[in-house]
């Protein structure tokens, strides 16, 4: 059964890019079989969620594949099946669902078996961790009891929270409420709330990254508002990476650099850095960050960072930073899908008192498709526009405006289109494609195709599952980022391929 799970993972790793395939696929473990029910490990209930909402189906597929006969797939956090077997003992209480019973369960355990927890957790570190390691622990456990029986503060007002959140360099506006969610950001946005409800815990650091204007910045705000909300005395550091370098420069002119570090290493429970590839080539900025860094993981405060691409492709960073970036989570953020789009437009309308029709909204997502902030500027600067005419937001003022702007209305190919080219590229038919046959002369046209109607289409993958012959979801995301992630990675023969079939398509 191990060499079926391990074949499993093989037809895998074929299927999705290689960044999915390290982050959700490679750790999982096989744990047994009973008939054709396949029980598999995880590391925690997060990835056990995430992987049941996104995956599973594509796993149950290339366990079919190994095993040749239909399986289904039953995921639990490590250890739990031992748990189970040994007389229902305790069970872990970890969900991105319901983190504060959670920290209240552990809190409630801590306070309760007092200095014996303390004193196995310990006696538990790694051989070779030394007393540094242990002494971590021991303090990492002493703030926990700490938390558990220090009497709680008097709850702020609105006020009084709007202001620490400003002056920790957070806009109070950008929270979780005002994120539009989709199926392109929905990842990142439950990585960011698991993070904002339990700082320093298992996702640190958590790195976003993703292209100009997706939205990024307001997540990583939207953690350091919860943060707060869930914990006024934290202390929240939120900046861009050029500022953390002008302050370093000002300590330096003043030779001031304790307190420098005093700010950032001490003085800081979670610390959020915007746009961190703008440190690339400056060597004293990178030396003080992967100092501060440093002292801060350990110390199990919170990291997030944001860049433009993942962290083995930062130009100019150092390798050793580079590797730490990847010692947590890393999530990407892509552009969001129509639908997205439109409801982005009907809630910043909503926000800002705009009224605009449906059709007006169709009409500017459909012409904006891959930056949020050029699609909500466009919308204020349309509402500016009808309201100094004093006239109201209709079709053709939309349309004038996108024609000023020198944007291109809502250009769409079909999927059946799409589908026609390459299967006449490479001699197959479009039946071929819509079929179940999976032979490499056929499945690697099919994901082409997948990937390219996902790119120049507003469909939702079930949408397209639907017009690739009722295929599930999970097999057209999967294809998606299998031929987006060789992309990204600089694979010269996918990229001249797919540049190809989009010049015909575009002919």
């Amino acid at each position: 059964m191990t060499d079926i799970w391990q074949a499993a993972l093989r037809d895998l790793q074929e299927k999705v890019s290689s960044h999915n395939f390290q982050s959700w696929f490679k750790n999982i473990k096989y744990h047994h079989c009973d008939g054709q029910t396949y029980f598999l490990e995880v590391g925690d209930e997060f990835l056990k969620a995430w992987i049941e909402d996104n995956y599973l189906d594509l796993i149950e597929d290339s366990l079919e594949v190994a095993s040749g006969e239909p399986v289904e797939v039953k995921l639990d956090v490590a250890s739990a099946y031992e748990r189970q077997k040994a007389g229902g003992g305790e069970q872990v209480v970890q969900s991105i669902d319901a983190p504060e019973e959670a920290m209240a369960a552990r809190m409630g355990r801590l306070q309760a078996e007092g200095q014996a927890v303390v004193d196995a957790a310990v006696v538990a570190e790694p051989s070779g961790a030394g007393q540094t390691s242990a002494g971590q622990s021991q303090m990492k456990l002493d703030r926990a009891s700490d938390a558990a029986v220090r009497p709680s503060e008097p709850n702020p007002s609105p006020q009084e929270l709007a202001e620490t959140m400003m002056a920790a360099g957070i806009n109070p506006r950008h929270d979780f409420d005002e994120f539009v969610v989709g199926p392109s950001n929905q990842f990142v946005h439950a990585a960011c709330s698991a993070v904002a409800d339990n700082p320093g815990g298992s996702y640190n650091p958590l790195f976003i990254f993703g292209g100009v204007g997706l939205g990024k910045t307001h997540l990583l705000h939207a953690v350091g508002i919860e943060a707060i909300k869930r914990n006024p005395q934290a202390r929240v550091v939120n900046l861009s990476s050029e500022d953390f370098m002008n302050q370093l420069i000002t300590s330096l002119r003043q030779k001031d650099m304790n307190s420098f570090r005093t700010q950032f290493r001490n003085n800081c429970d979670v610390l959020l850095i915007d746009d961190i590839q703008f440190i690339a080539g400056k060597d004293s900025t990178q030396e003080e960050f992967f100092h501060t860094f440093n002292a801060l993981y350990h110390s199990g405060k919170q990291i997030v960072i944001t860049s433009d691409v993942m962290p083995k492709d930062l130009p100019g960073i150092e390798e050793r930073l580079r590797s730490r970036f990847s010692w947590g989570l890393c999530a990407d953020i892509q552009p969001p899908e129509m639908e997205t789009r439109i409801a982005i437009l009907e809630k910043k309308a909503e926000a800002d008192g705009i009224e605009m029709d449906k059709d007006v909204a169709i009409l500017l997502a459909s012409s904006i498709r891959s930056n949020v902030r050029e699609l909500e500027g466009t919308l204020i600067r349309l509402g500016a526009q009808a309201s100094l005419m004093n006239q109201p937001i209709t079709l053709d003022l939309a349309r004038e405006m996108l024609d000023r702007m020198n944007i291109e209305q809502g250009r769409e190919l079909s999927t059946e289109y799409i589908i026609e080219v390459v299967a006449s590229d490479f001699g197959i038919t479009p039946r071929d494609i819509k079929g179940s046959r999976r032979t490499r002369a056929i499945s690697k046209p099919r994901q082409y195709a997948m990937y390219l109607a996902r790119k120049h289409t507003d469909h939702s993958y079930p949408q397209l599952g639907e017009q690739f012959g009722g295929k599930d979801h999970t097999t057209v995301l999967a294809a998606c980022k299998k031929i987006g992630g060789l992309i990204e990675d600089g694979d010269e023969e996918m990229t001249s391929l797919i540049d190809g079939l989009e010049a015909k398509l575009l002919r």
